[in-house]
């Protein structure tokens, strides 16, 4: 109403502002309305500005950076003390709560992680039991697993309440039966009793999706309980849920008494008024014990304990010192972890070393590590009196057994569980199989990883027991639910293999049959003729296209027709030309001739862009079918893309095409200057399907086993949005009218292959200029590098087909550059920029770790080896 007074009062000042009375008038009162709104805007803005004062919160096993240093070292959060601020329902504060000390309004929710027995799951659902007073004193239980059984009465407490039923809610009983079947701790039910107090909310039936039990894990049979189960019989699976509070979140007090008061005249209960619905008569009611205070968190306030990558620990951070990190390098580690050295293909034979992690150094990327005599699922023993060794982190890979996160749920190992005994926090307690014969004996064998801890791992059980325990006594569950699903892709990838070897031997029983079953020579004297011209393969790759465009009116054959298709397809052996069709072989003749023929690629003349080439036997794709029996449009497409490529074909980009698979092809991309694959050679196999060019070509990349690339699997996938294996749109994805193999090239060669691969990852652009993302990315490239040294003496020991030459001649030229590249990168200069010294990267870095460094230095003398043996002159 104030609002529309002052747009009254400025009307009329504007309309009587010749009287000078009437203006002061209206001037004192324009202010005194202003002043009121403006201080009523005072008071919001207070309300947002402490509600935008919120800290930023850290959880255990977060990674963090130092705010004042965002490109050093990482650490990982170990310790979380947290005090927060509560709000009571009618806006007192009660500051400076431990939040150890807050309990959560529901024992479960959705999300979280239970015990019953041996067995793990996840709670889907979980229904209220709500307990609500009447004016008259009776109480009644009712589970509910509808919400709308139970109807708020005005005026709401909360307009945004995390949930639907709260303690002082005043509820209206929809359907009486529900109030009837209920459990009436107080009173009896009557059918005139429908309004109510809701004193006390709790969990009266939880939904759980069984995942797995312990029995199963150890090789055992277990039969899953039923989902809907009672809340008592469950336990939760939980640690640190004293750090997770924030801002908003409802909660209640497990303590009353001290100083929690100090800041508040209000009791630990609510006193409320309750009138009845007739309004005949006020009862007020103080029901005391009967309700559990509920409260809001309005604000927290924590500081953090973090474990640095250099091994030292910082306690009692303050939150805004810190800077979250989104994305984890490849190379990160910190102390405790258990880590394995790579090994390369000239390892072969040689045992793989374990060792564990006492220090890192992040900025120059090299680990000190302890390495393990021996590692098995009895022992793990560090040797008395070994050494620390320093390594480069480029030369380790985390454990896959014993690489654990904090919070992870894991198991207890079915090795060791016959002789595990931990050194509990309340005592020493053996675990064996003979005490698991009670549900409860099971809580011992399941829990939470709380961190490292002296050369262990912290567990909490689910019993509510702290042990240490060593990684090789526990298994971790995602890892074995991945085993679990590994399996069974596995299973089904190997079927599918399977059918596929089955459908391709019936396919040539059936086309040797038909062969055999063909009458008349002129097949045979069709071949002879153009002999000269084609190889077999191609020849009937040619017939069955002629074939389809012209058909073959006195064919047996029972090949089917499609009523929707504009053409029949015919396979070779169904042509039978007779004298009467003597017509048809000169237009199928006519059309072969109009093709051109393949030139062969000579000896000396392997070296081209593009050539045309003989035997695919080693190519990836040699054994996919459908090329014979192609649609109408296909060879000349194909004939199209030779041509772009013979004609367009940039440097760095060389092809070989086949006559007798016109289907196949073989590219080979140079790395390009600038990049972390300089002067590097990249092969891809090739294969146009038969509805080409309305699907995308298939492509497999010779890895050697590396992954040197975000886009480029170690099993040869290539992740392109072009090729339909990534989400794209626009010009990004393959468009049957303009898209060709020299656009795919081009992009493997310019977008794939380019100077920041890291940020090719998914979701990675996101980080391209920020500290965290930049600094990986410089870590990414020289490893991308180290594998790229690796890659060339793989290439030069074994050359693809029809590449031997071109491999040589190009290492041969660019020997020089690449060795002379190394040197620069052990003098300090960064990847990719070799005798540029005064380059800088994004992240301020102006030289290659010592990590890196190290590994370099091992791997160049191979290098220098392998090209000596390949003939090629280089000095070191």
């Amino acid at each position: 109403m104030d609002l529309y007074a002052i747009d009254s009062d400025t009307e009329s000042y504007a309309e009587t502002s010749d009287s000078e009375e009437d203006q002061e008038e209206c001037e004192l009162t324009y202010c005194g309305h202003a002043q009121n709104i403006l201080s009523s805007l005072d008071e919001s803005i207070g309300k947002i500005d402490n509600f935008l004062s919120f800290e930023r919160g850290f959880l255990h096993g977060d990674i963090v950076c130092s705010a004042a240093d965002p490109s050093g070292q990482l650490g990982r959060v170990v310790g979380v003390d947290m005090l927060v601020d509560l709000e009571t329902s009618s806006g007192d504060i009660i500051k400076h709560v431990n939040s150890k000390k807050l309990s959560r309004v529901r024992s479960f929710v959705s999300g979280d992680c239970v015990v019953m027995g041996p067995w793990i799951g996840r709670v889907i659902r979980a229904f209220d039991l709500v307990t609500v007073v009447f004016s008259d004193g009776a109480r009644c239980e009712m589970l509910l697993r509808d919400s709308e059984v139970l109807k708020p009465i005005p005026p709401i407490l909360f307009e945004d309440a995390p949930y639907f039923y709260y303690p002082g809610q005043r509820v209206r009983i929809v359907h009486p039966s529900i109030s009837k079947s209920g459990t009436w701790l107080c009173g009896s039910w009557k059918s005139s009793r429908d309004e109510g107090v809701v004193s006390h909310v709790d969990v009266g039936l939880v939904h759980v999706n069984w995942i797995t039990s312990v029995t199963n894990v150890w090789g055992g049979q277990s039969s899953s309980p039923p989902n809907f189960q009672d809340p008592k019989k469950l336990t939760l699976l939980s640690c640190f849920p004293y750090a997770n509070w924030q801002l908003g979140d409802w909660c209640t007090l497990s303590d009353c008494e001290g100083s929690l008061w100090e800041n508040s005249d209000k009791s630990c209960f609510m006193s409320m008024t309750w009138k009845s619905s007739s309004d005949t008569q006020t009862a007020i009611g103080t029901y005391g014990s009967d309700y559990s205070q509920t409260y809001v968190v309005a604000k927290t306030k924590s500081s953090v304990d973090v474990l640095w990558q250099d091994g030292s620990t910082s306690l009692g951070l303050e939150p805004q010192s810190l800077v979250p990190v989104s994305t984890l390098g490849d190379h990160d580690f910190w102390p405790g972890q258990f880590i394995l050295e790579k090994l390369t293909v000239e390892d072969n034979g040689r045992c793989q070393r374990t060792g564990i992690v006492t220090s890192v150094d992040a900025l120059e990327r090299t680990v000190k590590v302890k390495w393990a005599v021996s590692v098995d699922s009895d022992t793990v023993s560090y040797g008395d009196g070994l050494t620390e060794e320093t390594v480069s982190a480029y030369e380790l890979v985390l454990h896959p057994d014993f690489s654990f996160f904090t919070g992870e749920v894991i198991i207890r190992s079915a090795v060791n569980i016959e002789n595990s005994e931990a050194n509990l926090t309340n005592g020493t307690v053996a675990v064996s199989r003979e005490s698991l014969d009670t549900s409860s004996a099971f809580l011992s064998c399941i829990g939470n990883v709380l961190g490292y801890n002296d050369e262990g791992l912290e567990v909490q059980w689910a019993s509510g027991a702290i042990s240490r325990v060593q990684h090789f006594e526990i298994i971790a569950l995602d890892r074995i639910l991945d085993d679990s699903l590994e399996s069974m892709i596995e299973e089904h990838t190997t079927d599918d293999l399977v059918d596929m070897a089955e459908q391709e031997k019936m396919h040539l029983e059936d086309t040797k049959s038909a062969l055999e079953e063909s009458a008349g020579d002129c097949t045979g004297s069709l071949r002879k003729a153009t002999a000269f011209l084609f190889s077999k393969t191609a020849f009937n790759f040619l017939t069955n296209v002629a074939s389809s465009l012209f058909g073959a009116h006195d064919s047996t054959s029972s090949s089917s027709v499609n009523a929707d298709s504009q053409y029949q397809i015919v396979t070779t052996a169904e042509l039978q030309p007779s004298a009467e069709d003597i017509s048809e072989e000169k237009q199928t003749m006519e059309l072969i001739t109009q093709f051109e023929k393949p030139t062969l690629a000579s000896e000396n003349a392997m070296t081209k862009g593009f050539d045309v080439v003989t035997d695919c036997s080693d190519h990836h794709f040699v054994k996919e079918i459908g090329h014979e029996n192609v649609k109408r449009g296909w060879v000349k497409k194909i004939q199209q893309e030779w041509s772009i490529l013979q004609n367009d074909l940039p440097d760095g980009i060389h092809v070989r095409v086949y006559e007798e698979r016109m289907d196949l092809l073989r590219a080979c991309l140079v790395g390009a200057a600038g990049t972390p694959y300089h002067d590097n050679l990249f092969f891809f196999d090739i294969f146009f399907p038969p509805d080409y060019p309305h699907e995308p070509p298939s492509v497999h990349y010779h890895s050697g086993g590396l992954r040197l690339n975000p886009n480029l699997y170690e099993s040869g996938k290539v992740c392109l949005s072009l090729l339909k294996t990534w989400a794209g749109t626009g010009s990004e994805v393959w468009d049957p009218e303009n898209s060709t193999v020299l656009q795919l090239l081009l992009s493997l060669q310019a977008l794939v292959l380019n100077e920041k691969p890291y940020f090719n990852e998914a979701g990675y652009d996101k980080f391209m200029g920020k500290a965290d993302g930049e600094k990986n990315s410089i870590t990414y490239n020289e490893n991308a590098f180290l594998l790229s040294c690796k890659s060339m003496t793989y290439i030069l020991h074994k050359p693809p087909k029809h590449f031997e030459n071109f491999v040589k001649e190009h290492f041969t030229c660019c020997a020089p550059h690449i060795l002379d590249a190394c040197k620069a990168y052990l003098g300090g200069d960064l990847v990719g920029h070799a005798r540029d010294s005064a380059y800088i990267s994004d992240d301020g870095c102006k030289n290659s770790s010592t990590g890196f460094k190290i590994m370099l230095a091992k791997l160049l003398p191979k290098l220098v080896t392998t090209f000596s043996e390949a003939g090629i002159p280089c000095s070191p």
